[in-house]
């Protein structure tokens, strides 16, 4: 059990997805960020020499509403990522696409490939000052303003079109040390799910060539979580795509680690079956898939997943 505790750890901090994380029904001005180490490598490979890192540390953005989706556009390292997502605190997807380009704080600059580019400048407010906040031990400043220029975006099938010219956006500085003693907006109950010991957990992984497809299920306390996650390299661009969800209940697999069902709810479809024989191989089957930004149905199932199945002693 501790090997699967450990990996279903690593991988919901590598992701900086906590299973139960929600977004505000309001539309943020910096889009989330994901981490992935995929995004990172897709970086380091169209570098020209040693990675640079901002001095002092920065976020810059902007975010839009495209139909039924939420689009921003973020700084992310040395490069940008373009983010597409819609849900709450239950049930979430979101789409990033990275790319190299200019990824300064008052200019952002980059080709997302067939998908489109965003050339956009800053304009700080000149009626509302700078904000500050203390946020685990530092200081952060954000800075409001306007970006203006050109974003053109349309996803894959044309799931999402978008063309502005100005959006409200910010730039996030770190700035000195401080002291704080209560993290607003923070919920102890989403962050203690991580460290919840498991009632019982499965892990599949898929990999084919530089792509990757990862699927979690969990269950502590009274909550069962799903993390989806699929990974693909086009040329220069990375893509992340990541789903999850949380419903009451427990996984329902048996004791002997030979037979379980995955029923996970939206925006997952279908069921996955889990089946081991006597001889030590299994299957992973069924029509369970993801509804991820631009990849509706994408199957999470078959013979090439690699699948790890504990219940507690």
């Amino acid at each position: 059990m501790r090997r699967l505790a450990f990996l279903t750890l690593l991988l919901a901090l590598a992701l900086g997805v906590a299973p139960a994380a929600g977004a505000s029904s309001s539309l943020p001005l910096l889009p989330p960020l994901p981490q992935n180490r995929l995004m990172e490598r897709a970086l380091l490979a169209t570098e020209t020499g040693p990675p640079v890192r901002p001095a002092p540390p920065f976020r810059s953005g902007f975010s839009v509403k495209a139909g039924n989706y939420k689009l921003g556009v973020s700084t992310y390292g040395n490069g940008l990522f373009l983010g597409v997502w819609r849900g709450g605190k239950k049930q979430r997807t979101l789409s990033a696409y990275l790319a190299r380009g200019v990824a300064q704080p008052e200019r952002l600059q980059a080709t997302f490939g067939k998908f489109g580019k965003v050339s956009m400048r800053f304009r700080p407010s000149r009626n509302r000052p700078p904000g500050k906040r203390c946020s685990f031990g530092r200081t952060l400043i954000k800075q409001h303003g306007l970006f203006v220029g050109s974003l053109r975006f349309r996803g894959e099938h044309g799931y999402v079109s978008v063309r502005v010219h100005r959006a409200k956006g910010a730039i996030l500085r770190v700035g000195k040390r401080c002291h704080v003693r209560r993290h607003r907006g923070f919920d102890p109950s989403e962050f203690e799910f991580l460290f919840a010991k498991p009632e019982a957990a499965m892990l599949a992984i898929s990999r084919e060539g530089v792509d990757s497809t990862a699927l979690l299920a969990i269950a502590a306390k009274k909550n069962s979580a799903f993390i989806s996650v699929h990974d693909e390299s086009r040329g220069k661009l990375a893509i992340v795509r990541i789903a999850t969800a949380l419903k009451p209940g427990k996984l329902h697999f048996d004791e002997s680690l030979t037979s379980g069902t995955l029923v996970p709810p939206p925006p997952f479809h279908g069921t996955g079956r889990y089946h081991a024989f006597p001889d030590g191989t299994y299957t992973w089957s069924g029509n369970l898939s993801a509804n991820f930004p631009g990849a509706s149905r994408f199957p999470l199932t078959g013979p090439g997943y690699e699948t790890l199945l504990e219940v507690p002693f």
